[in-house]
């Protein structure tokens, strides 16, 4: 029986089905899914006894391709596993907290160059109030070496590269939070000793290309984890506690606030660099996902209760939602059920078109959903659940945008967490998930 998802076509006709692939004689498992029978899987690798990969970073494709980094925690320590090889067998640790790469500090933000070289790290020293930043050749097996180096203590680090040279580094002082704290008579901090001097907020620039050099903006707003434009020109800051969510210009040496209520998650970005899309928290159970334009500083929604969408072809945007959605019904039944489908929509919300995906979800689980999609292949892998008796199932969906078809790659009951992320040429998918119970990565070839 094929496990093909049921489509209700649009505005395009149905094509006929692809031939179906011989059904192995084995069922094969990520950590917590079942593999839908006829899907090549490349490699399924066990992660180290203990390890939760981390939601918020997905696989990294090193080398080209040729290896597969996996961050997360172990014992409460902060973990870069490589995977590489034949098969993506040959297991190797890249970097941890207090041992390679960081033996005398901890980590708190990774990335890695476009061509998946060179792996940068933000350290914080264990012993003195630093903060390092430290690049890691992934093909030497020498030690990381520190490109620079900022003094005090720091609430936020977000580092990023802007091409094969540049590393953009966003810091938050704790100094400045203690500066706007209620202060005593004496203008001390109540409780607090006076801050060190150190390192300022701002936006850093480090360039590693020859001499290292370190430039500094100041901007006029507090730095969260930042989410580069593809022209490296513009940012966004998804804010949190104690921090706006933000939009920060390079080149006019701005930052501006966004209308919505921090933290939000930036989920992609236009190729021309001009708009995102967005998700924000609205409340206890509703989420909504908005198209951003950088110019006009306009946005409307694109998903209500939906955390999946990308750009896809000319900057249209593909998302997982539902057309019987409305936000008093999300905030009346976010555990509601409601059909699944995945709608395509032009910059100004035109000519939209839906698609049944053939199961249905809530409100709440639509809100949870990622997606991750591939240019060059023109291929979205959309993760999402689904209701049951038992309890929520975990399915990752793949549609191909073009013919407007979609597959059940993998299903299971939802436990830990799970990331994905395509190869450079979009031909594979990694997928990490898992917890401390049990934890995989598996790379497969989907349909496209």
């Amino acid at each position: 029986m094929a496990l093909t998802l049921a489509l209700v076509c649009g505005f395009a006709a149905c094509s006929s089905p692809p031939t179906k692939p011989p059904l192995p004689t084995e069922v094969v498992r990520t950590a917590t899914m079942n593999i839908t029978p006829g899907i090549e899987v490349l490699a399924r690798v066990a992660l180290p006894d203990g390890f939760a990969p981390s939601p918020d970073y997905p696989p990294m494709w090193l080398q080209s391709g040729q290896e597969v980094a996996i961050i997360g925690t172990r014992n409460g320590q902060a973990m870069v596993m490589g995977y590489g090889g034949s098969g993506y067998r040959s297991a190797r640790v890249i970097a941890e907290d207090g041992g390679i790469g960081a033996s005398d500090a901890r980590m708190v933000d990774f990335a890695a160059d476009p061509d998946g070289m060179v792996l940068a790290l933000a350290e914080v020293s264990t012993e003195a109030k630093r903060l390092d930043v430290v690049t890691r050749d992934v093909i030497s097996a020498g030690a990381a070496s520190p490109v620079s180096s900022f003094d005090g203590e720091f609430d936020s680090a977000s580092l990023a590269w802007l091409g094969d040279f540049t590393i953009p580094l966003a810091l938050r002082s704790h100094a400045d939070a203690l500066m706007e704290a209620p202060r005593d008579q004496l203008g001390l901090v109540r409780g607090q000793a006076a801050p060190a001097p150190g390192a300022s907020s701002g936006l850093y620039t480090i360039t590693v290309s020859g001499a290292v050099t370190t430039g500094y903006l100041k901007l006029n707003c507090k730095m969260s984890h930042l989410s580069w434009a593809p022209n490296g020109m513009v940012a966004v800051g998804a804010g949190d506690a104690y921090a706006p969510a933000t939009i920060i210009d390079r080149t006019k040496e701005t930052c501006d606030r966004v209308n919505a209520k921090p933290p939000i998650r930036v989920l992609d970005w236009s190729h021309d660099s001009k708009a995102f899309l967005y998700q924000q928290l609205n409340g206890p159970q509703v989420t909504g996902t908005y198209r951003y334009d950088v110019s006009s500083r306009t946005e409307r929604l694109v998903a209500l209760a939906s955390g999946a969408a990308a750009f896809v072809g000319n900057d249209q945007v593909l998302a997982l939602g539902s057309r019987d959605l409305t936000t008093r019904g999300v905030l009346e039944k976010p555990a509601g059920e409601t059909r699944a489908e995945v709608a395509i929509s032009n910059p100004d919300g035109s000519d939209t078109e839906l698609q049944e995906l053939g199961f249905a979800t809530t409100p709440a689980m639509l809100a949870q959903s990622t997606m991750t999609y591939a240019r060059p292949t023109d291929t979205a892998a959309i993760a999402t659940f689904s209701p049951t008796p038992q309890g929520p199932v975990r399915k990752i969906v793949i549609y191909s945008v073009a013919p407007k078809h979609a597959f059940l790659i993998a299903f299971g009951p939802a436990r830990g967490a799970l990331s994905m992320s395509w190869s450079p040429r979009g031909r594979y998918l990694a997928i990490a998930d898992g917890d401390v119970t049990a934890s995989a990565l598996t790379i497969l070839m989907p349909p496209h």
